[in-house]
């Protein structure tokens, strides 16, 4: 498919920066209600996807996406580890105050979570691709 629909791309250039913010969004409810890392993750990748459906693969093909989901994980294990060096239990939540924001510490897990999403889902759209040449 080396032309692209311009109908695709004009959706894209909206449907993109939308599926980034619904994504942030569920990413920071995700303690309080429905949602967290694999939702936010799923959706960024839904809207990696659909970039390059509209634009081509090539400037994405250009990025490691494995390391992404490496560094996730390396997250999200540092995240249960460190209580547990600590001496209290493992993946124990504590609440970090800075200022007037309070973070739980599951907000890295989940950072983690999401990061490994999508690392993975767009390694597997990239390859998907290459088998295709």
């Amino acid at each position: 498919m080396t032309q692209h629909s311009p109908i695709i791309r004009v959706i894209a250039r909206y449907a993109v920066p939308l599926s980034i913010v619904v994504a942030i969004r569920i990413f920071f409810q995700g303690h309080d209600e429905p949602g967290g890392g694999f939702i936010a993750g799923t959706l960024l990748a839904a809207a990696g996807a659909m970039y390059m459906l509209a634009f081509g693969v090539r400037r994405v093909s250009r990025f490691p996406w494995w390391r992404v989901a490496v560094v996730g994980l390396l997250v999200s294990v540092t995240t249960g580890t460190v209580p547990f060096l600590l001496g209290k239990p493992f993946m124990d939540n504590v609440i970090l105050h800075l200022g007037t924001v309070h973070l739980p510490t599951a907000t890295f897990f989940d950072l983690g979570v999401m990061m490994i999403v999508l690392g993975t889902l767009m390694t597997i759209f990239l390859e998907l691709d290459l088998e295709r040449r």
